[in-house]
């Protein structure tokens, strides 16, 4: 079973995410697992997985990563063994908490790639009505504003309108969206009530996924950014085939309507389900090949058209 986290969240904590989609966490996760998941990024960073090398613009020396624990055992056990899924529960307020899946995000020093305005729950296959996810954003580095920190528009989440997911490369697959334009931001940041706190290693920013965000490039030029996000879902999270969403590289078994779970979205609490994580721990699981194949098509097929 998960472990407790080093402390519970504050009644003014689950307030502020209540009021403002985002608050900054500290003291949650232990020393030994913020050092082990920052030897993990780096080892994922240099050794990418097949959505990584898709993702990532090593021209630019920006990497990303997803569904990492699928094929590292690191991943793995923060999913299963870290405090996270705990911290999720109490956020959420639910009982069932299942593992959505996790990202990274890492701009070395000079990384001049900024990250768009964006709301997470349009990237997502699922309705994006569902309110019961969040995702937990921890930093290994010092950040800041300047240092490509997370920088947040409080009380977006409680916004109606929904925004086309944008990606780092504006990638055509996912504008291909009926979703509005996000508005813009940093031409009228006068305009908005903006959140980017000052963070230390094992630091976590804790969000709904309506929230609008993005990031500057990395002006920093002694500091990494390596960051590492994993998204958490409740009860009542339904998933939804639409276009414009991030490609799933493994099969599962999902209808619209259906309650996320199973083998890629596998529940962790009250009590992890044994046949949804039966063939990870036989070992790593990259993507099947046919599925991966049948995706590559899809995209290249929106992407021309």
């Amino acid at each position: 079973m998960p472990e407790r986290p080093l402390r519970e969240l504050t009644a003014d904590e689950l307030l502020a995410y209540e009021t403002d989609g985002v608050i900054c966490a500290r003291g949650l996760f232990s020393d030994a697992w913020i050092d082990r998941m920052a030897h993990a990024v780096d080892r994922v960073v240099a050794n990418p997985t097949f959505f990584g090398n898709v993702v990532s613009m090593k021209d630019q020396n920006f990497s990303g990563d997803l569904f990492v624990w699928k094929v590292d055992d690191d991943f793995r056990d923060w999913i299963y063994d870290s405090p996270a899924s705990r911290v999720a529960q109490q956020v959420l307020g639910s009982e069932r908490i299942c593992h959505f899946y996790d990202q990274l995000f890492v701009k070395p020093p000079g990384c001049h790639v900024p990250t768009p305005w964006h709301q997470d729950i349009t990237f997502w296959p699922v309705d994006v009505e569902c309110r019961a996810l969040c995702s937990i954003w921890i930093t290994f580095d010092s950040v800041d504003r300047a240092g490509s920190g997370l920088e947040f528009v409080k009380g977006s989440h409680l916004w109606t309108e929904r925004f086309k997911a944008v990606t780092p490369n504006y990638d055509p697959f996912m504008l291909d969206s009926d979703f509005a334009d996000a508005p813009d931001i940093d031409n009228h940041r006068d305009d908005y009530d903006l959140y980017c706190p000052d963070m230390g290693p094992g630091d976590c920013l804790i969000f709904n996924p309506h929230v609008l965000h993005g990031s500057s490039s990395n002006y920093s030029t002694e500091t990494a950014r390596r960051a590492f996000s994993s998204r958490w879902s409740g009860e009542g999270v339904t998933y939804e085939d639409r276009r414009a969403t991030m490609p799933l590289l493994w099969e599962h078994g999902l209808q619209t309507g259906d309650p996320i779970g199973g083998s890629l979205f596998p529940q962790i609490l009250p009590h992890p389900i044994a046949e949804e994580g039966e063939r990870r721990a036989q070992g790593p699981q990259p993507p099947e090949p046919a599925t991966v194949k049948a995706v590559m098509s899809a995209i290249a097929n929106r992407a021309s058209s």
